[in-house]
């Protein structure tokens, strides 16, 4: 309980910092200068990454009215309305897998847990670093657990916000199937559940054309469903959040950074079939500088 208690407070405290950080960000610079990389105290002032600063980690946070209410802060204009999501944010790393470096995104948040969504086993979820896993044992590690994990993980689509066919209307722009969870805490309080999924960061829309909108299971896969040849977490019968465009619009220039970077560093690492993304190509943002990094022989 102890340490429900310190991750709630921590967590609690991140998103009064945040609250705090806009107020003294002027409306004409604030889709750039809301990040914490640029209100935090300089960590590392030698260090400059391309996307993160001198930061280990960005994030953006969206909340509720109810949130506010309950945790003392003020609320939040472009935030989630009242329901079963009370706060949710975007996160961007850098990661080390085996040889190679990328950056993640992942939607980390807290929702109501009452919601009859089909959750992760056990009371306190996490997720293995498959990337840490040496050769074979990973890849055969990684096919299991992506199917163990069908069952109950979340869905990322983004859907058109005008759309100009019945097509368009009914289908989603694209679809990120079965993100999968890295932690899930069943009673982060007495009332809320804790989330954090992984995401292709190439997966988050624009939000002045799309909207992005996470997915919550709440049937197995062909039984009773609607359409059985559908997924569960794609069902009609599925919890669904839209993500607001206010948190999209700080976060999203972010995520494409962080997405022709990670192509750039693949590259240079040397990762068979990794080519840059179509951004960075047409913009030739990076020159001759992803050319795979060819190591001297002693």
């Amino acid at each position: 309980m102890r340490k429900l208690n310190l991750m709630l407070s921590s967590l609690v405290a991140l998103v009064a910092w945040a609250a705090e950080a806009r107020e003294n960000v002027s409306p004409a610079s604030a889709t750039i200068l809301s990040l914490p990389i640029h209100q935090q105290k300089k960590l590392h002032p030698e260090l400059s990454d391309p996307v993160l600063g001198d930061q280990a980690q960005i994030v953006e946070w969206a909340w509720s009215p109810q949130y506010a209410e309950r945790f003392g802060l003020k609320p939040q204009p472009d935030g989630l309305p009242n329901g079963g999501l009370w706060l949710v944010g975007v996160k961007i790393e850098r990661k080390q897998y085996q040889q190679w470096q990328r950056y993640t995104c992942k939607v980390i948040g807290l929702m109501d847990n009452n919601l009859e969504i089909i959750p992760p086993p056990g009371e306190r979820y996490t997720d293995f670093p498959l990337g840490e896993l040496p050769g074979k044992l990973a890849v055969s590690e990684e096919i299991s657990h992506q199917t163990e994990q069908r069952n109950y993980a979340l869905g990322f689509q983004t859907w058109r916000k005008q759309p100009i066919s019945e097509r368009e209307k009914n289908h989603p722009e694209s679809s990120d199937g079965f993100v999968r969870y890295v932690t899930y805490i069943r009673q982060f309080t007495e009332t809320l559940s804790y989330f954090e999924a992984s995401v292709g960061c190439s997966h988050f829309g624009n939000p002045v054309l799309l909207r992005n909108e996470i997915r919550f299971p709440t049937r197995l896969d062909g039984k009773n469903d609607d359409n059985p040849k559908v997924g569960a977490v794609f069902e009609p019968s599925a919890v669904h959040f839209d993500l607001p465009d206010g948190l999209m619009s700080r976060i999203y220039p972010y995520t494409v950074d962080a997405d022709d970077w990670t192509s750039c560093l693949m590259m240079r690492a040397g990762q068979a079939g990794r080519t840059l993304t179509l951004r960075a190509k047409k913009s030739n943002r990076f020159g001759n500088a992803c050319e795979p990094v060819v190591k001297e022989s002693n």
